[in-house]
């Protein structure tokens, strides 16, 4: 019996010493950010041809969830057993945590690091001007190592993208912050930060209306009214209407920094509008207006000058005292008519034809604003009868005899030059 007892005594002692188990670790994220949750793993292997009892693991910092097991199980021989965890990245810089894997050959002690970042993304603005009353594209940048989401926290176009670079159609009444919502990836967990951006601000020139005309006319005659749109926006303007009275011109398109000029023939009233009509690139409608105020002359502006009788012909001149060019001059006297033509404004053209006896000498003509009108002058055989013009114009005198009219003849000739 005591031999036996010896035998296996000596049979322990020179039996081989069980080695403890290994431990190693597993961080699931290359970078941790500041609120991450990463999952890890504790490694622990048993090179032992037997099994290893694991009695307990535990982490000693409350970053790691859970902290603390108990009663593992056992690990079989040549083999390892992979333990999870949770490491919560709470705040920025360097935490070392430590680690006892307890067996019943003894305890095994461990230091994981864990490195952790505050980090996020960039956002860069690449339009350096936002135009106030008008369509912008706001271009931004995220300078992030994976693409974002973002969304922008006011009032554009689209209301969320994903990437890195980004374009926002934005119509912006007065300037306001300029705030954006970013999501970004790192591993499994999914952050969020609110950037803001700001723009230099600029106030739109906008669409401008211009108006020029003679304000001193005659009743009668058709004045020049021009007109000019000018679009100093940075974007297009659509479907321009511009209307003097029943007078309508229409335009397609402005483009930016585009002018459209326009003339318009109309006759003089006391008060009447210019009115403009655009749609801007959103479609929406704008109006301006500008009025037209005339202090009329009550006279003609198409006047018999002067006429005289000799050898039964009857001569005389139409004179237009107007400001624009009236056309299709006809005298008529005595069941006659002679066919004048045009007659360029302040100017005049003569007429002849065979007649005599009293009578009514009536002239009508078309003005550029596509009137047709008449006036008429009671006539005497043999006597000239010379009208005079208001408004600082020449004097155009009456007299009976045949030199003063050849005096008259030589002052409009001399108009004429």
């Amino acid at each position: 019996m005591k031999k036996l007892i010896f035998f296996i005594g000596l049979l322990i002692l020179i039996a081989p010493a069980a080695a403890q188990v290994s431990v190693t670790y597993e961080i699931g994220q290359d970078r941790i950010l500041v609120g991450d949750e990463v999952e890890c793993f504790l490694i622990i292997k048993n090179p032992n041809p037997i099994p290893e009892n694991l009695r307990s693991i535990v982490f000693f910092s409350d970053l790691i969830s859970p902290r603390i097991f108990s009663e593992v199980g056992v690990i079989p021989p040549n083999s390892e057993y992979r333990l999870p965890f949770i490491f919560k990245a709470e705040k920025e810089g360097t935490h070392i945590v430590e680690v006892s894997v307890k067996t019943y050959n003894g305890i095994i002690r461990t230091y994981i690091p864990f490195t952790v970042e505050s980090a996020e993304p960039e956002l860069v603005l690449r339009t350096s001007e936002v135009y106030l009353g008008e369509k912008n594209i706001i271009s931004v940048s995220a300078i992030w190592d994976s693409a974002v989401r973002i969304k922008p926290l006011f009032n554009a176009s689209p209301s969320e993208s994903y990437g890195n670079d980004f374009e926002f159609v934005f119509t912006p009444e007065k300037p306001e912050k300029l705030r954006f919502e970013i999501e970004y990836n790192n591993g499994d967990n999914i952050h969020s930060v609110v950037k803001e951006v700001n723009p230099v601000w600029v106030t739109s020139s906008g669409v401008t209306l211009s108006v020029t005309y003679n304000r001193n006319a005659y009743s009668n005659e058709a004045v020049e009214v021009t007109v000019k749109v000018a679009n100093l926006k940075k974007s297009p303007i659509n479907s321009l209407t511009i209307a003097i009275g029943e007078n309508e011109k229409f335009i397609p398109e402005l483009k930016p920094n585009e002018t459209w000029e326009g003339h318009f023939y109309i006759q003089p009233e006391k008060s009447t509008d210019v009115t403009l009509k655009y749609r801007d690139e959103l479609g929406k409608e704008h109006e301006m207006t500008k009025k037209l105020e005339f202090s009329t002359i009550n006279e003609s502006a198409v006047q018999i000058c002067g006429y005289e009788f000799e050898d039964s012909t009857l001569t005389g001149e139409v004179c237009n005292l107007g400001s624009t060019e009236v056309k299709n001059v006809i005298v008529r006297f005595g069941g006659k008519s002679y066919f004048v033509g045009s007659i360029l404004p302040e100017d005049y053209e003569v007429f002849s034809f065979k007649a005599k006896g009293n009578g009514t000498i009536e002239v009508s003509w078309k003005n550029l604003a596509g009137n047709v009108l008449t006036i008429s002058s009671f006539a005497e055989e043999r006597k000239a009868e010379i009208k005079s013009t208001e408004g600082g114009r020449e004097i155009l005198y009456a007299s009976a005899i045949v030199s003063v009219a050849i005096i008259l003849l030589a002052i409009l000739a001399f108009r004429r030059k």
